[in-house]
This record gives structure tokens, C-alpha cells and sequence, in this order.
């Protein structure tokens, strides 16, 4: 569920390592770029100096490196039960044939080519918590409490680091008061508390792609689809500003409300939380980024207005005005109310809060 920075998709929910021995390692993810100056020594003779390039390719595999590291700490997520101890077993156990699934691998590799488009755009200064601030004023994109179980605007949380388009992306749950995510033992995926929950556009604005028809995989609990067509599976893209689009994905099949041109406002249903696509139990996953193609968009870092976070499972809601949630945070949308505009087009975004 929750992604370990693997080319798009979702791992089984433990969260992001909060505190890996790698944290502070340099990513090297996109080296394996420079395989691609290898391949022409795999179609002619006269480039074959070039063939030692072509194991730059293995620098595609950091993402597992890191999520099979050792953590210093634990994970702020580690009180959500999405599974039981086998689960990432069998989650390592399906990734193995999943990478004969061509369509699998050619998003992945799409994703990859489009770190080039997102470095050239930026020019290698990328887009930060610090650094940026948009023009849209985001709620959640659920109604009722809901659990952040993986994800944040740090590198330690993240839900996928590596790849920049998902780097300050979400993957949303619902938990009961044990911080388990289903009832019985979580074999069916209507046994999931978030299965079949409304999902709704976390701003107001225009859908740019819809796509629905995908399967909802058939297994739980840490396996993944082997027959899975898209990554995302069932998902919508909403264009709310010029540069920002959300990204909602996994929707269950046959639940997209929406479709390519449609406006929709704020808190408006898009579809069903479900279980299509890379996932391993029934989740959400959100983020925004800055174009509407998925694979050469930059993650953006946002906030949301008008919510009510609880860090863990004990403590009670605390409402705020803007909040910066991460992995291990549960929440609720409360009142919400786009900001007015400013004369210029843009809200005026009242000042971030962010929570601990």
C-alpha cells in the first residue's frame, strides 16, 4: 500500500522509514540514466566501450536499497496495522514476476526518462517546502477521519523520494481505535474500512484525464496485481491551477464520477476509494504535482485548510488553519471554505501551520 519508492506504485503499508541509515545518502537514482548512453553498444560492435555504462541501469534499484535498510528509529506510521508479519514477504514475493509485466515496466521507465523534463524545467533547484508556494487553497480529498499512512514534506517520510513526481505524495487509510485498517482478517477487500469511501476533488477546478475499467486486484494483504495495466489504475487528474494538478488514484472500478473537461468544485465526489492498480490493500493516493502528464511532473509540496490532525492514534484532533500532515497523522477535513481571491486570480492562502 504506502510506496517505498518503487517506480510508481504501492508496498506494504509499515510507512516510510523515519530514520534510515540512508537517509542522508545522497540519491542516486537518477545515475541510472547514463545506462541509456550503453545501449548503442547492444545493437553494434563499434560502441563496445560504451557496454560498462550499461550497469548505471542497476542504479534503478536504490529504491529497494533503501526500503530494506536498517532504521535508527521507528516510523511515526509503525502504530497502523495494514497487514500481518508475512505481508512484506509477499509483497517482495509478487514485485519478482511483476517485472515481466511490460506495462509495469514501461511506466517505470517513463517515469525515470521524465526526471530529465522535470531537472531542465528546474535546472536542478526543485521545488521544496521552503521554496514554493501556489496559488490553491487544498482540503483533504475525503470526507471523516482518515489516516496518513505514508508520506510528508520530509525525506525521511516521504512516499516515494526517488521519484520526483510522487515525492510529497500521500497514501491515505481509515483505522479503527487499535490502529488496525479492516476488520476479520483482511482477505476480502470489502473487509477494509476505507473500501468503497467517497473520494472528492481537493479543489475546485478542471478534469484533464479520467480513466476507469481497470480490475481492482483480487488479493490483499501484501500482494500485488501481476495483472495490473496501470500503476495508478482507476484514477482522475484535475488541473486547479495553471501549474498545480492533483493526482487521485486506485479508485475502485466502476466508481470514476468524472471525466475528461468536466469542472468540478472543491469537496465535489470523483469516485470511490478502491484497490486498482500497484496497491496491496485498499487505499487512496494523492498528489500534486506541476503538469498533467504523470510521468514528467514534478511533486509539489502542499498544505491543507481547515483540517483537524492528531499525531498517533490516542491523541484527539486538533483543528488548524493550514497544516503540513505526514505519515502517522490522522485526519479530518472540518469547515472548509476556499479562500478568496486577491484580485490577481490567485487565493490568498492563510500562513501554513505545521504539525509535528
Amino acid at each position: 500500500m504506502p510506496s517505498h519508492a518503487d517506480a510508481g506504485g504501492d508496498a506494504p503499508a509499515s510507512g516510510p522509514s523515519d530514520g534510515s541509515l540512508l537517509d542522508r545518502v545522497p540519491d542516486p537514482t537518477n545515475l541510472a540514466l547514463v545506462g541509456l548512453l550503453g545501449l548503442p553498444s547492444l545493437v553494434s560492435r563499434r560502441f563496445e566501450f560504451l557496454e560498462p555504462l550499461l550497469l548505471c541501469f542497476l542504479f534503478a534499484l536504490w529504491p529497494f536499497v533503501t526500503m530494506l535498510a536498517p532504521s535508527r528509529g521507528e516510523s511515526p506510521a509503525s502504530w497502523v496495522k495494514t497487514g500481518d508479519r508475512w505481508s512484506s514477504a509477499r509483497f517482495l514475493l509478487s514485485m519478482v514476476p511483476l517485472q515481466v509485466n511490460p506495462f509495469v515496466q514501461t511506466q517505470g521507465v517513463r517515469q525515470l526518462l521524465g526526471h530529465l523534463a522535470v531537472d531542465a524545467r528546474y535546472r536542478f533547484s526543485l521545488p521544496d517546502p521552503e521554496s514554493f508556494e501556489g496559488p490553491v487553497t487544498y482540503r483533504l480529498p475525503v470526507e471523516g477521519e482518515w489516516t496518513v499512512v505514508g508520506g510528508g514534506h520530509e525525506k525521511a517520510h516521504s512516499h516515494s523520494w526517488s521519484i520526483l513526481g510522487q515525492r510529497y505524495a500521500y497514501d491515505l487509510v481509515r483505522t479503527d481505535g487499535e490502529g488496525r485498517t479492516h476488520a476479520g482478517d483482511g482477505t476480502d477487500r470489502s473487509d477494509y474500512y476505507c473500501w468503497e469511501e467517497p473520494v472528492v476533488a481537493p479543489a475546485a477546478g478542471v478534469v484533464v484525464a479520467a480513466s476507469d475499467g481497470h480490475r481492482d486486484a483480487p488479493r490483499t494483504r501484501g500482494w500485488l496485481d501481476l495483472r495490473q495495466r496501470d500503476i495508478r489504475g482507476n484514477y482522475v487528474v484535475v488541473e486547479h491551477a495553471p501549474d498545480e494538478y492533483s493526482v487521485l488514484a486506485h479508485l475502485r472500478e466502476g466508481s470514476v464520477a468524472v471525466e475528461a473537461g468536466d469542472g468540478v468544485e472543491a469537496g465535489q465526489r470523483i469516485g470511490l476509494c478502491g484497490h486498482s492498480g500497484n496497491s496491496t490493500e485498499p487505499h487512496l493516493h494523492f498528489h500534486v504535482q506541476d503538469v498533467p502528464s504523470f510521468y514528467r511532473g514534478m511533486g509539489l509540496p502542499v498544505t491543507f485548510a481547515d483540517v483537524a490532525v492528531a499525531d498517533g492514534p490516542e491523541d484527539e484532533p486538533t483543528r488548524v488553519e493550514r497544516a503540513a500532515i505526514r505519515a502517522g497523522h490522522r485526519v479530518v477535513q472540518r469547515g472548509f471554505a476556499p479562500a478568496p481571491a486577491d484580485g490577481r486570480g490567485s487565493e490568498v492562502r492563510p500562513r501554513a501551520i505545521r504539525v509535528e
